[in-house]
């Protein structure tokens, strides 16, 4: 591949999700050769409607169990992604949502194991994230330090394997089961399009 450099914006909804963008900035980056950089910032998803960079686009959030918040930032991005469709007189831009449901906790999980049970609480995957990351049963998960303990444990394998583990949950999934909100297919947890996000970013810089 002749040199690459790919920007990208993306409105996350966490500490979490900024870190673990730049963490993946670093794993992709191959200077001179190969550069991509994520351009975020923590915002909700409405944020979007208001830049008007040309970069391709994400939004980064969770369910967290507040259904009317969760389908009004699908439905955000479902309709910027209609509206920067290219055209004859445009040359558009990708939008997309990147969601974790039931959170961001549960993508970090599947970067080293499968899982796929429902789950009812939003605090649900904290104990699976200290065992599974060698922390300790006290530590605040959420917190700047441990968020950058987990991910010098993560490399760019188990990013494609948890975007492998999360394509084989939706496939598993039953499509008369699916609910469509905006023009999306959502399920009940575990669920994601975030994995598709990177799947995307993966592809076009020649990582997968």
């Amino acid at each position: 591949m002749a040199h690459y450099r790919k920007n990208y914006l993306c409105i996350c909804e966490g500490q979490q999700e900024k870190m673990y963008l730049e963490h993946v900035a670093g794993l992709l980056k191959e200077f001179p050769r190969k550069v991509i950089k994520f351009n975020t910032y923590i915002d909700n998803p409405h944020r979007l409607t208001k830049t008007y960079e040309e970069y391709d686009s994400a939004a980064l959030f969770d369910f967290d169990f507040n259904k009317v918040e969760f389908e009004r930032n699908i439905e955000i991005c479902d309709r910027l992604k209609r509206e920067h469709q290219p055209t004859s007189r445009k040359k558009g831009r990708s939008i997309c949502h990147a969601y974790s449901s039931a959170n961001f906790d549960l993508w970090l999980i599947l970067h080293k194991e499968d899982f796929n049970r429902e789950v009812s609480r939003n605090d649900a995957y904290i104990s699976d994230i200290r065992r599974i990351y060698e922390l300790s049963s006290s530590c605040d998960i959420k917190s700047e330090s441990v968020i950058k303990s987990i991910l010098t444990k993560i490399t760019l394998l188990d990013v494609k394997a948890a975007i492998q583990r999360a394509e084989k949950i939706r496939n598993d999934k039953l499509r008369t089961d699916a609910n469509i909100v905006g023009t999306s297919e959502i399920y009940s947890n575990p669920d994601f399009s975030i994995h598709e996000f990177l799947k995307t970013v993966l592809e076009d810089s020649g990582d997968l």
